[in-house]
């Protein structure tokens, strides 16, 4: 990390980030410690003498999510020569030991020859379901000097431990991006996000001082809607422009046809650079088909943690804004699964509390509960679901965030850089009897967030009126890079793209709805166990929470929009048709795992 030693103002340093896990270090005693991919918790996070045996067949896996890790066997010493920046500090997650480690992470600094301070120390313990909380050491009395970061694992070897996700941060100088003719553009898209999780959506007290804060420089849609209730469908009319009917995405194992000229593949076609981040395994290139247009796809083996998602798309930025040769806007999508089950966030997310405001990449000073503090178990144990630990994985994964955010902003990448925020679909959380699986097309789980950041310093965000969905981020995106979009589904956002109204079908065809603002029609069909087949009709207006079903009792409205929804699905794009591809029993247990199947 280059020194600042003429003190810059701080309000132009750019954050730098160093991944301490891929440096080389010098060991001064022990082993080297390794570099893997570990768990922000638990490889299995369940009680497992609550697990019914025959429920095992189904659901035989259970892991946090993944981070990177350093594992270093006890009675070791590593150091990193570095030059430390502003407002510099250590952060790691000491994740403990999978064995009986009684040992001792220990964080240091040597400023000379013989002249070592020790900084932080901290016991280990048994790696568990929940991860206890990140690390911060204060550098920042070290600024602008040479100095040697220190790791020790004490204790009796060959007893090992994890320090997960460990970094070096601080402000430097760096090279400012230059704006270009075209807007960088990155797409998060978040997994199992319901829209009424945001404190810009209503939810109070928030959960989310970092969305918040981006929705008030956004175009926010409070009435946004997804074309699906599954993840790989949802994508791909994301990144299509198509509802299901064209595509021919319905379930998780069903590539999405070559045929089709994806987002990506329309940008990298006009001169961008493309990168992806796709943190569910089953939502990977190989399985999806969406990694079509990407020059680079990076992709979870089980699922990411948002850390290691956020954390990957850092390093990918910093290498396109370093290089002087580089002219090439950018495309980034970076796919966030935190909020899915199991419901595994770190501490102190976990107990209930989140940070105080947007600190972004700065330490975390201050934390405030969200709700009443204290530990919570699971209540399902066969899926690892918690209400209140799934809130607790929103407010994880809106800090993670954050941390994007605030990096951009430092590098002055905000300026030109269109930035799209959206939900592949919501969660049910005890609602129609439905228990942490997004199953029906009720709103909860068809109401989605979506706000766009446009290009520029400073924003004013706006809340927009009418009924849009999420197929739209297609031609919105296309437009703003001054890219002709071809003729689909979607409206472009910057105009006038409020509908009468917004349709969405349900995996594996099990059914299909139409909503208007006032009404809801839904056709079920292959979910008999949950929702018997045949029609729903709810008043929005008079039961927003779609809990009395009108259809049967005559009434004009229901004749209307069965007879709209019949006429939209009659109207489609003829494409190639879409074949499922043979799963390996490990991809299969895999989706298991998760819920699905």
């Amino acid at each position: 990390m280059a020194a600042c030693r003429s003190e810059p103002p701080k309000e132009s340093l750019a954050w730098v980030r160093v991944d301490l896990a891929r440096e080389p270090a010098i060991v001064e005693m022990g082993s080297p410690a390794v570099a893997k991919i570990s768990y922000l918790g638990s490889a299995e996070v369940r009680d497992m003498s609550q697990v019914p045996a025959d429920q095992l067949v189904h659901f035989p896996k259970r892991t946090a999510g993944q981070v990177e890790a350093l594992e270093m066997q006890a009675g070791t010493r590593i150091h990193w020569a570095v030059e430390v920046g502003q407002d510099a500090y250590v952060a790691f997650t000491p994740l403990g030991s999978e064995g009986d480690c009684l040992c001792t992470y220990r964080v240091g600094v040597r400023e000379a020859p013989g002249k070592l301070r020790e900084l932080y120390r901290v016991e280990s313990a048994p790696v568990g379901a929940i991860a206890p909380a990140e690390v911060e050491v204060d550098l920042s009395g070290y600024a602008g000097r040479r100095v040697e970061i220190l790791f020790q694992l004490d204790g009796p070897p060959p007893a090992t431990a994890l320090w997960g996700s460990p970094a070096l941060y601080g402000r430097e100088a760096a090279r400012r991006h230059k704006a270009g003719s075209r807007p960088n553009v990155i797409l998060i898209g978040m997994d199992t996000l319901r829209a009424d999780e945001l404190g810009a959506w209503g939810r109070t007290p928030s959960l989310t001082p970092h969305l918040d804060r981006l929705a008030g420089q956004s175009d926010v849609w409070p009435e946004a809607y997804t074309t699906f209730n599954a993840t790989n469908p949802s994508f791909a009319s994301m990144m299509t422009g198509l509802y299901g009917k064209s595509h021919g995405v319905y379930d998780l194992k069903t590539p999405l046809p070559r045929s089709h000229v994806t987002l990506a593949e329309h940008l990298a076609g006009a001169g961008y650079d493309t990168f992806a981040v796709i943190s569910a395994s089953h939502l990977g290139d190989h399985n999806s088909g969406l990694g079509q247009g990407f020059g680079k796809v990076v992709r979870a083996t089980e699922h990411h943690a948002a850390e290691l998602a956020v954390d990957t798309t850092l390093d990918w930025i910093a290498s396109q804004n370093d290089d002087q040769a580089k002219t090439r806007p950018f495309f980034v999508w970076l796919h966030l699964f935190d909020p899915h089950t199991p419901h595994t966030p770190p501490n102190p997310y976990a107990i209930g509390y989140r940070p105080a405001s947007p600190f972004g990449l700065s330490p975390v000073d201050a934390w405030v509960p969200f709700r009443e503090p204290g530990a919570r178990g699971f209540v399902e144990q066969v899926l690892g679901g918690q209400r209140d630990l799934y809130d607790g994985e929103v407010a994880y994964l809106d800090h993670q965030v954050g941390r994007l955010l605030d990096y951009l902003e430092s590098r002055s990448l905000l300026e030109d850089t269109l930035l799209v925020l959206v939900a592949d679909h919501g969660e049910s959380l005890g609602e129609h009897g439905v228990l942490f699986r997004h199953v029906g097309l009720h709103d909860t789980i068809v109401h989605v967030p979506l706000m766009v950041r446009w290009p520029g310093r400073e924003r004013q965000g706006r809340r927009l009126d009418g009924l849009v969905q999420t197929l739209d981020v297609f031609p919105t995106i296309l437009q703003a890079a001054g890219i002709a979009p071809p003729q689909t589904d979607g409206k472009d956002l910057k105009g006038d793209a409020a509908r009468r109204a917004v349709f969405a079908e349900h995996s594996d065809r099990f059914g299909a709805m139409v909503r208007t603002r006032d009404h809801k029609y839904i056709w079920n069909q292959g979910l008999p166990k949950l929702f018997p087949d045949g029609p729903y009709l709810y008043d929005l207006k008079a039961d927003p929470g779609e809990t009395r079903n009108l259809a049967g009792q005559g009434l004009p409205v229901e004749k209307g929009l069965a007879d709209l929804l019949r006429r939209w699905q009659q109207d489609r794009q003829n494409h190639p048709e879409a074949r499922p591809r043979e799963q390996t029993d490990e991809e299969k247990a895999k989706l298991k795992a998760l819920g699905y199947g």
